[in-house]
């Protein structure tokens, strides 16, 4: 999908969640990523991104995103990738075990990216705090400052004291016209449907 969408373009890439750097690295295989930009609240984490990055044009954000400016609890799990701002709840016993829980900084996308800053892709990965990530960048998208958005949307409550669904952000971004065009990565409990990677892009 991507490769035919963006053809041979160098991107500017934000990517929100970072973790181990992934996402960067399947863009990184396809593309030249000519800006990175990343937000990554785990310490070793955001270091290793700087490290492994470092003969690209790359910014490393040690906080996590949300749609205010000041201080959360965050959990780290052990499996790292399911860390977030929020306490799991039963759906995934495997998953429970925390490495630590401690304060962090949190801030709003709009305060990063407050001039026309054009990207090409932003990738918020964030569990559970997906919602709140898209308020807090109301500015970049009515300026229509991004080209891609690509969100994973929840079926299922993973984390508690999370109310807003996929549908909130369906209709969140509708409201800034982004309409979804693609999904990936779709996974399922029990023949049930539990996640997906899904991307959306402004249309008039």
């Amino acid at each position: 999908f991507l490769k035919n969408y963006f053809k041979k373009k160098d991107l500017k890439v934000v990517d929100i969640g970072s973790n181990e750097g992934t996402y960067l690295d399947f863009l990184n295989d396809m593309f030249f990523l000519k800006k990175i930009y990343c937000f990554e609240p785990i310490t070793h984490l955001s270091n290793k991104l700087v490290k492994r990055y470092n003969n690209k044009d790359i910014k490393v954000y040690n906080l996590a995103l949300s749609n205010y400016k000041g201080s959360r609890k965050f959990f780290e799990y052990a499996v790292s990738s399911t860390s977030s701002l929020y306490r799991q709840n039963n759906m995934y016993q495997s998953l429970k075990k925390i490495k630590s829980i401690k304060k962090i900084s949190v801030n709003k996308y709009d305060n990063y990216f407050k001039i026309n800053n054009k990207i090409d892709i932003c990738k918020i990965d964030v569990q559970g705090e997906d919602f709140k990530v898209l308020q807090g960048m109301t500015k970049n998208l009515k300026k229509k400052n991004i080209k891609l958005i690509k969100i994973e949307l929840s079926f299922e409550s993973f984390y508690y004291n999370t109310k807003e669904t996929f549908y909130d952000i369906i209709f969140f971004l509708k409201k800034y016209n982004y309409k979804l065009i693609s999904i990936s990565k779709i996974k399922k409990k029990n023949q049930k449907l539990t996640f997906m990677d899904a991307y959306f892009e402004y249309k008039k």
